[in-house]
């Protein structure tokens, strides 16, 4: 072998072994190790991910969801916040601690209460709340014209629908109102700019009309400032129309509505309603009704198109206090709980007694801060805790409240 072709080998050869030791020292740096932590102990929560490896630079959303009973405090280790969920960027191996303690709060702000806004940790006029078969939280944030998705734990919330601004598109609400979501996870919004309800398929990133959507009216497919909303077991929908003075029935599928109580004007009859905030059904199918300007709570029974009064102005010692029943939701077939906006206090309806109390009202707490100011709507988690949509104040309070 010549000189020349030794050098060339010494060189082709020399090049592949250069070629060798980057490709292992490059793979030895190609990922990083997320190691992952909880205290006191794992039965108090999870983190997600819980664990893995990463290229160089990948930045991951970390989220530290609590088990019932327990609250996310704060994250040690490569972590130090108090931000929940929060992103972490990876330039080495990482070690994280989720820190949980036991939720002893009497009350506890669990969404918003950041001022008015339309930032990611903040709401404008919360009107309506539903809990998921997995336990998260959906608000209504009427005046950003979305839907919240909030987990537990959570200092911050995602867009579950809408917050494109206000709008007709199928990616957009106007002003929505309450909400409702079946077993499956699927939610509905009554769209009452819009006039019509939207269904949003869990995920999804737009939203289906089932109901109304054929302009403002009061024909059998034409809703009026749709505002309540429920959904019965049988996917049936029930809407509460401001502008109607009403409340349909539409049936899985159906393209028209049924008028189920009120559509007689306004009005103050047994068969009339006055600007229905709030619905609720129970399991047979009878129908209770936050009949707002009526100050009254109306219950028709299953095929009956006139009502009864369950609850006035008239049950309440001071006269001079007008009552007007925004929100009302159902618990286990046997209790209501009403929201009366303008006093600022809960009402919790015995149904099988037909007895009530006041739960709380807006001067109940000692701290001026957690002070109710126009409550819309209640719902009542998995530890029978009371979750309020706090309307005026932007945000949603969560309260224990024994249900025995």
């Amino acid at each position: 072998m010549n000189k020349s072709n030794q050098l060339f080998y010494f060189l082709t050869i020399s090049i592949l072994i250069f070629a060798c030791s980057k490709q292992e020292d490059e793979g030895k740096i190609n990922h990083y190790k997320l190691t992952t932590e909880i205290w006191p102990n794992k039965s108090n929560g999870k983190i997600t991910p819980s664990k893995g490896t990463y290229n160089p630079f990948t930045i991951k959303t970390i989220y530290a969801r609590p088990e019932p009973g327990w609250v996310f405090d704060r994250w040690e280790g490569a972590l130090n916040s108090i931000d929940n969920p929060t992103s972490i960027s990876f330039y080495d191996d990482l070690a994280i601690r989720a820190v949980f303690k036991k939720d002893t709060f009497k009350v506890r702000t669990i969404a918003g209460g950041k001022g008015k806004g339309n930032e990611l940790d903040q709401l404008f006029y919360p009107t309506g709340i539903a809990l998921d078969p997995s336990g998260d939280l959906y608000v209504s944030d009427m005046y950003n014209h979305r839907i919240q998705k909030w987990r537990p734990g959570a200092t911050v919330g995602v867009i579950a629908a809408g917050g494109n601004g206000y709008g007709y598109g199928p990616s957009q609400l106007d002003e929505p109102g309450k909400i409702d979501i079946d077993s499956q996870g699927n939610l509905y919004i009554a769209d009452t700019g819009n006039n019509r309800v939207q269904k949003w398929e869990h995920g999804a990133l737009r939203g289906s009309t089932v109901a109304g959507g054929n302009g403002i009216g009061d024909e059998p497919n034409q809703l009026n400032q749709p505002f309540g909303i429920a959904v019965d077991k049988e996917g049936s929908i029930y809407i509460s129309e401001l502008g109607n003075h009403r409340v349909t029935k539409w049936e899985l599928g159906a393209s028209t509505g049924k008028v189920i109580a009120g559509g007689k004007g306004e009005g103050s009859n047994s068969d009339q309603l006055a600007i229905p905030l709030g619905i609720t059904v129970n399991d047979d199918g009878d129908l209770y009704v936050a009949d707002t300007y009526n100050h009254r709570v109306q219950l028709f029974k299953k095929g009956s198109t006139k009502g009864k009064t369950i609850l006035s102005e008239k049950d309440f010692k001071s006269d001079f206090q007008i009552n007007y029943f925004s929100g009302i939701s159902l618990v286990d077939n046997s209790f209501l709980y009403i929201t009366d906006y303008q006093q600022g206090r809960i009402i919790k309806y015995d149904i099988n007694s037909d007895t009530f109390e006041i739960l709380l009202t807006k001067d109940s707490s000692d701290n001026e801060e957690d002070r109710l100011s126009q409550p819309y709507q209640t719902t009542v988690d998995v530890l029978g805790d009371l979750i309020i949509a706090d309307a005026k104040n932007n945000r949603v309070q969560k309260r224990k409240i024994n249900l025995d």
